[in-house]
């Protein structure tokens, strides 16, 4: 089934920089095992990316793969570690997620929130925010 998504990233760096970014893109949205899956294509760099949002009660998992290879896990107040492989190398990854939210209240919407602290190989340290609209049965 089609869906349309609404992604806003916020990163807030340690000197208070926010960088942001906005996604509006479509795609498909099933559910298999409990859980929801959404999955989307973009473009970055002329190179094709494919997102896979996985949604649980308690988790969410945000995959990418093409350009861009990682797994990003959120679970509040957990850790995770992940590999980030680009075309500038290979990084590693700590995120800690402080809040998540997965609201279903809403018939054919699901909007998640997500806030947590990421560490880039000690090159980076952040916070970052990430909202995402989920549109389905359009």
């Amino acid at each position: 089934m089609e869906a349309k998504l609404k992604i806003l990233t916020k990163q807030y760096d340690e000197v208070g920089t926010v960088d942001t970014i906005e996604v509006d893109t479509i795609g498909k949205i099933f559910e298999k095992n409990k859980d929801i899956y959404v999955v989307y294509e973009e473009i970055e760099e002329d190179q094709k990316i494919t997102t896979t949002v996985r949604i649980s009660d308690d988790e969410v998992s945000i995959k990418r793969f093409g350009n861009v290879n990682s797994l990003m896990v959120f679970k509040e107040k957990h850790k995770h570690l992940t590999k980030y492989r680009t075309n500038q190398g290979l990084f590693i990854i700590e995120t800690e997620t402080n809040k998540l939210v997965v609201d279903k209240s809403e018939k054919n919407y699901i909007k998640l929130n997500i806030e947590y602290n990421i560490n880039i190989l000690d090159l980076f340290k952040g916070k970052n925010e990430i909202n995402i609209l989920i549109e389905y049965n359009i």
